[in-house]
């Protein structure tokens, strides 16, 4: 497929209608109860956080959300990209390299040593978005992500989840 002309920013407090409407449009299935203006401008007011909104004259056409961390071995900072969605009617039109392009572009000016992300091989679109915006895949058949979900409720139970 072809290329949209959309507008890439890193979104700021003074964006926060836009990154609301980003968040709140895109996202499937819909953000949790607790997200809301209040949240988002907190997260927003974060240095350490980025959330790049991609929008067609006022639309949101996805959002990329990524972190800044710390190295304790140097004094350079690394990105963890979190996540990139698109909204339906504009994947495969260039908006996922479009907002993958400034965070690279926002990198190198705050002088970024690498940025990270972790999918999955069976994740094509991802994959190779990824590999199409200089991303190196790891090697390694052997990746494992281990999640604690620390909300679940504790149980006295002795039976298996």
């Amino acid at each position: 497929m072809g290329s949209i002309r959309v507008q890439v920013k890193r979104m700021e407090i003074e964006d926060l209608d836009l990154a609301l409407d980003a968040v709140r449009t895109v996202k499937a299935p819909q953000p949790h109860p607790s997200f809301n203006r209040k949240y988002l401008k907190k997260f927003l007011a974060r240095p350490e956080n980025l959330l790049i909104v991609a929008d067609q004259k006022g639309v949101p056409a996805g959002f990329l959300l990524a972190y800044f961390l710390d190295r304790v071995d140097r004094d350079r900072r690394m990105i963890c990209l979190y996540e990139v969605e698109v909204a339906g009617p504009y994947r495969r039109q260039g908006v996922g390299r479009a907002m993958i392009e400034e965070l690279k572009s926002i990198c190198k000016r705050e002088k970024v040593m690498k940025i990270w992300v972790i999918t999955n091989r069976s994740n094509h679109a991802a994959f190779r978005l990824y590999e199409s915006t200089g991303g190196i895949a790891d090697s390694s058949d052997d990746e494992v992500t281990f999640v604690y979900r620390l909300s679940q409720r504790v149980t006295t139970s002795s039976a298996p989840p």
